[in-house]
Order: C-alpha cells, then structure tokens, then sequence
C-alpha cells in the first residue's frame, strides 16, 4: 500500500512538473513567424516575376503596438526594440515563408498586446535591430540606378534597387504568424501584400525585314556589337522608410539636386534576346520621375547605322508602373509604337516616328 501511493505522489509530482514547464512556455516569449506574398508581376528580377526567390531577405519593422483597452498602455517597448530585423527565405515563392538567424528574431513579450508590422525589399544591414536603416539610422536609404541595372553572368545588380515595401500585418503571441499579403477582400482589410516603390522601364527593340532588312541585319539588334544609350533620366535619389503615429511609409524619389543623364549606355543592362524573331528587350529600374514634358533620347548603332528617336518616349514614370516602348528598327529610320502602362498597374498607349 506504501509503495502505491509513492507511486500516486511521484506521477503527481511529475504532471505538476510538466504543467509548470508548460505554463512557463506559454508566459515566455513567443518568435513571430513571417510570410509574405506578391501580387501579379511584382518581382522585376527574378525569372518568376510574381516571386520572391531564394535567400531573399526583408526588413521587418514593428510599426504599433496596442494594448487591451482594459490592461491599459503597452508596455513592451517592441517598436523600440524591432526596427529592421533581418527574415530570409530559403526556397522563396508567390508565398515564401522566412525565418530569422538563432535568437534574431522578433518575440512577441505580452499576451494581451497585438502588434502591427511593415517590411521592406533589400534588406539594409544596421549595426543592430534597433535601428532604422540609412545614415545615422535616419531611414533614408542612397539609390543609384545608373550603374545597378547592370547584369552580369555573376551578378545581377538590380536587386539592390528594385525596393518593395509592405505594411498593415498585424500579428500576437496567440495568433504569432505575420502574413503581408492581400486582405482586402475582406471587410475592412487592406492590402498588405509587398508593392513596388520603384518604376519599370521596357525598351523593345525589333529589327524589320518588311522595311530594307534582310534577316541577317535584322538579327544584329541582338548582336554583341550593337549598342544603345538612352538619355534624359535622373539616376540619383532615394528610399526612405518612416514610422510616424504607428504608419510606416516607404517611398522612393529622384533626389533635389540630381542631374539628367544626357548619354548612358545601356547596352549591358538587364536585357532578353529573341533573335529568331529579331528582338531585344530591355527591362530597367529607375527612380519615379516625370517624362512626359521632356522625350528621352533613344540611340543604336546597329550594324555600323546610327538610329535615333528624340520626341516619342515620354513617359510619366510613377512608382509601381511599368512602361513599355516598342522601337521599330527600318533601314530608313526608327518608330516608336504601343506606349502601354501595366500591372505593375494600367494606363495608356502613345506612338511617334524617328529618321536617321
């Protein structure tokens, strides 16, 4: 009978230690856990442009925290503490879930608290996670567009530029999973899906046998010896993220005092050959400005001819846009048709002529 209820207590004891370890668990703190998603064609840089890809990392901010009207004001100091936490994606995706490093995450400290989150795309290092990105932890991240739509077999530098932003997710230690994605279909949600802060430019370029080329010509619009500047642009200025009354804004700008770029060559930007079909597409990332006043100027040398176009390429580049040019290349000159605007978002159409 001695040795029942020893065994009695010592199963006691042991229920009671695995209640406490639990309920330690549970008053502990708990690690957010990030996905994130895009809307259609968001991504400019990788070959599935609705994904993040692999290794990609985020910033994520903790934008508010609020407390249960009956507890009182929050105490946590969460937006103090996660101001650009590093979350990457192993296998990336329209859906990517992504992680912190061992300990480097953001942990939700109170129950009763639900916090709310923005991110952003590239992640900006910081000396730590308290600290805003850009000079001084000011948030105010330097962009140069000139040199980084560059693409090597090595490299592709237009990631460093091709800034996204997400806000409006909210999360709690109960509910621990932070998703930015699109909520609002349902009533009173918002999207929360990453956005381009960037604009998109497409430059395509088809060489024309129905006008003096024979297929041989045609195909030097994709010949390595071709080359094509494009001037007009401004390439200097900035991405800025701010937190102001628990809203985070992210928003890119051509800077005050940037000069227009009269001559760059873009000839090893990012670029997509069809030469069957007599094709160069150039995809560039710029800064959001006005050029609609003021026609970029569009050169080739194609095959020893020069060909211009100096009035018809007058886009209003705004963030989240993309604008596609189809140059037509003739033995007697160039014209620009088809001016889209698309998702990214839609707009409208525009044409014009060019002679050599």
């Amino acid at each position: 009978m001695k040795a029942k209820y020893l065994m009695i207590a010592t199963v006691a004891t042991l229920l009671a230690a695995c209640s406490n370890d639990e309920n330690e668990v549970n008053n502990g703190p708990v690690e957010a856990r990030v996905t994130a998603g895009m809307g259609v064609e968001t991504r400019a840089v990788n070959d599935a442009t609705s994904s993040f890809a692999a290794n990609d990392a985020i910033g994520v901010i903790v934008t508010k925290v609020e407390q249960k009207e009956e507890v009182g004001a929050a105490t946590s100091g969460m937006v103090e503490r996660y101001k650009n936490v590093k979350y990457t994606t192993a296998q990336g995706g329209i859906t990517a879930t992504f992680a912190a490093g061992t300990g480097a995450g953001i942990f939700f400290q109170d129950a009763t608290e639900t916090v709310t989150f923005a991110a952003y795309y590239p992640y900006q290092t910081t000396t730590n996670a308290g600290t805003l990105p850009g000079t001084d932890g000011s948030g105010i991240i330097a962009v140069d567009t000139k040199d980084n739509n560059k693409v090597t077999a090595d490299e592709n530098k237009q990631a460093k530029i091709d800034f996204l932003f997400a806000s409006g997710a909210t999360a709690s230690k109960s509910s621990p999973k932070v998703e930015f994605k699109d909520n609002s279909s349902t009533l009173g949600g918002t999207n929360c899906q990453f956005q381009h802060k960037m604009a998109q430019l497409k430059l395509v370029i088809v060489g024309s046998t129905q006008d003096g080329f024979t297929e041989e010509e045609a195909k030097a619009v994709c010949a390595g010896t071709s080359t094509y500047k494009l001037g007009g642009l401004k390439h200097t200025g900035t991405f800025t993220l701010a937190v102001a009354d628990g809203t985070a804004t992210g928003t890119a700008k051509v800077s005050d005092d940037a000069q227009a770029v009269a001559d760059w060559t873009i000839t090893g930007c990012a670029r997509t050959d069809d030469v069957d079909n007599y094709k160069r597409t150039y995809t560039l990332i710029l800064l959001p400005q006005d050029c609609s006043s003021s026609a970029l100027t569009f050169g080739a040398e194609i095959g020893g001819q020069n060909y211009s176009n100096k009035t018809s390429i007058t886009p209003n580049l705004q963030a989240g846009k993309t604008y596609t040019f189809t140059i037509m290349v003739k033995k007697k000159g160039l014209e620009v048709s088809g001016c889209t605007i698309k998702e990214w978002e839609n707009g409208g159409t525009g044409s014009g002529n060019a002679e050599m």
